[in-house]
Formats: structure tokens, C-alpha cells, sequence
């Protein structure tokens, strides 16, 4: 009976399998690399685009700011040239008022009362001045109480003091007073009628 020897047959099928496992393998370790690197590639690249977008959004809200605080200086210039236009407006609206105080003060100073300073704070006038009694001081009073461009006077302070003396050894007294009164416009001839009808029962 013949004898066949098949160990060379099994070493070659041996080998042709382990060609074989290193291939796929091989082949295996190929695919697996080209996956990690087309996912790193992937990643990369959405990195590059997240960033991209961040520097655009960066550079977006730095325009918006800018534009907003453009905007909050444009307001702050309106409310000023508003402001502004709101003392020229009121200038314009108290301008006769104030030649008419002045008129009104010339004609109810009583002979004898002169001032020496006056301030004005709003519809509030101060007044000091120099009178010959205390009764010119009263008379003055009742005059601003009559007043359709003054009301209300209030007496601050009132002192008598005494003057230098003339050739003849003689002094003279005077009262040194200082006063408040309210700017007042008279009423028209409708207001007063509207008045006077809401007067009436």
C-alpha cells in the first residue's frame, strides 16, 4: 500500500491562511486608519468652522456695539440739544414776563424804597432793599399784594439802622429789609370768566 505524505500540503495551507490573516489584517489596520482619519479630518474641520463662525459672531457684536454706543451718544446729544431747546423755548416764553416785573417793581416801589439787590429762583423773587420807616416796608408789601404780576410777599428780616449823621449833628433812621415775592401772569379774559362761571353754583 503507498504512503502519501501530506505535511507539505499542510505547511502550504498553513502559510497561504497566514498570508491570508496578514492581509485581511492588514487590510483591517488600512480601514481603521483611513476611519480615524477621515474622522479627525471631519473633526478638524468642524473646529475650523465653529471657530470661523465664533470669530464672525466676535466681530458682529463688536459692530453692534459700536452701532449701540453710536446710538446712546446720538440719544444723550438729542436729549442735550432738547434740554437745550427747552431753555431757549422757556427764555422765549418768560421774556416779556420779565420786562413786565420790572415795569411792575418800578411802579409799585413806594417814594421812599429803594433796592439794593434782588434775586430770582424759579416764580420766587428776593428783594432787599433800603427803606425811610417801616411803614414805606408795609406800604410795599400791600402794593406786591395788589399786584397782577406779583403775589404772596413775605417778609424776611427788617432792621432799623442808623445813617450818618448831616452838617447839623442830626441822624436819620432807616429800614433795611429783605422780602420774597411770587411771580404772577394776570389771567385773561377768558380764564377770568372761566373762573368766575366755575365760581358760581
Amino acid at each position: 500500500m503507498p504512503r502519501i505524505n501530506l505535511l507539505p500540503w499542510r505547511d502550504s495551507l498553513k502559510k497561504e491562511r497566514e498570508v491570508r490573516f496578514g492581509i485581511i489584517t492588514g487590510i483591517a489596520l488600512g480601514i481603521t486608519a483611513l476611519i480615524f482619519l477621515g474622522v479627525h479630518v471631519y473633526i478638524a474641520n468642524a473646529i475650523s468652522y465653529q471657530e470661523s463662525r465664533n470669530n464672525y459672531l466676535t466681530e458682529q457684536i463688536k459692530e453692534a456695539e459700536a452701532k449701540i454706543a453710536e446710538i446712546k451718544e446720538l440719544e444723550q446729544k438729542k436729549e442735550r440739544l432738547i434740554e437745550r431747546m427747552s431753555v431757549i423755548q422757556e427764555l422765549e416764553k418768560s421774556r416779556p414776563q420779565v420786562v413786565h416785573l420790572f415795569d411792575e417793581l418800578v411802579k409799585q416801589v413806594p417814594p421812599g424804597v429803594y433796592f439794593t439787590k434782588m434775586d430770582q429762583k424759579g416764580d420766587k423773587i428776593t428783594l432787599e432793599g433800603v427803606a425811610q420807616s417801616d411803614a414805606r416796608v408795609s406800604s410795599l408789601m400791600s402794593n406786591i399784594e395788589i399786584s397782577q404780576w406779583l403775589s404772596h410777599p413775605k417778609i424776611y428780616q427788617i432792621v432799623t439802622k442808623e445813617q450818618k449823621q448831616d452838617p447839623n449833628g442830626k441822624g436819620t433812621r432807616v429800614s433795611e429789609f429783605k422780602l420774597e415775592a411770587t411771580q404772577t401772569a394776570p389771567k385773561s379774559e377768558s380764564e377770568a370768566d372761566k373762573s368766575e362761571s366755575e365760581k358760581k353754583p
